[in-house]
């Protein structure tokens, strides 16, 4: 059985999103965090079971409610500005769904831009329908957290499925940007010294031009990367090498800059040692 939801929709991608599901979901659940489409309605209309959730300063309570209405077996998890590539999806979802010893599988997530480009980003979006398995993090929302912490050690295999994604379109960007920040800053204030916050805090601001700024939250990553165990168990190092070398460089802190690529380099390749070796403690 399949059962595949579409949280927090936006005008003008909610049918598509619909339309493209109706080939693999025994149901459809909808959530409506306050669009002034006609969210809810629409969704009934397509035949799907449609709710009204009021928005909490954050997407993990609605995706989790989300989650509690589901009556089915499995659970794919879909945005309405995302339409799942049907050629082929059944039958690979079927499969895998079929096998009763895996919790949860990434799907890929095709981001579309606007030079052309896409840029296919594993996402962790197909999952079975179980109680520890919940979304955390009022914004950039996940299911890792839960999952690895009742399945350690799992790793996740990729399927074959596609989510076209359109939000990062500069037509679909209006507005993204300030409403991620504010929620991130309420974020760090409520928990200063949590690492992916943080991290997606200074990125945030680096990415708008305010690289001061950012800085400050993304040395306080590196202070944290500066221990082991943090590297070990959070997947976005790479990514947070990437963009606090880029912000180095950008306040033109050189000598600097060097000095983290070093340390980078060892982070790395006590990385890959670590993935090699398959085991919890190096």
């Amino acid at each position: 059985m399949k059962f595949v939801f579409a949280a927090t929709p936006e005008a003008g991608h909610v049918n598509p999103a619909l339309g493209s599901l109706a080939e693999v979901a025994a149901e459809t659940v909808v959530v409506d965090t306050g669009s002034a489409d006609g969210t809810v309605a629409l969704a009934r209309a397509f035949g799907c079971r449609g709710f009204s959730f009021s928005w909490r300063a954050g997407f993990c309570q609605a995706r989790n409610f989300a989650v509690e209405q589901a009556r089915c077996r499995w659970i794919l998890s879909v945005d309405a500005d995302e339409v799942l590539e049907t050629a082929g999806a059944a039958g690979v979802l079927a499969a895998a769904m079929a096998d009763e010893a895996v919790p949860a599988y990434l799907v890929y997530q095709d981001n579309l831009y606007d030079d052309g480009s896409i840029k296919p980003n594993p996402a962790l979006r197909l999952f079975r329908n179980d109680p520890r398995i919940r979304f955390v993090n009022p914004v950039h929302e996940c299911l890792s957290g839960t999952l690895f912490a009742s399945w350690p050690g799992l790793k996740l295999n990729a399927l074959d499925v596609h989510l076209r994604h359109s939000g990062y379109l500069g037509a679909n960007l209006a507005g993204k940007a300030e409403r991620n920040l504010a929620i991130l800053e309420r974020w760090v204030a409520a928990e200063p010294g949590h690492i992916f916050a943080n991290f997606k805090l200074g990125g945030q601001l680096f990415d708008l031009g305010r690289t001061a700024e950012a800085l400050r939250h993304l040395e306080r990553v590196f202070a944290l990367f500066s221990d082991p165990r943090y590297r070990r168990v959070y997947p976005f190092l790479p990514t947070f090498i990437a963009v606090y070398h880029r912000a180095l460089l950008a306040v033109g802190d050189e000598s600097q800059a060097r000095a983290f690529e070093r340390i980078a380099a060892e982070w790395i390749e006590e990385r890959v040692t670590f993935a090699q070796l398959g085991r919890k403690d190096l």
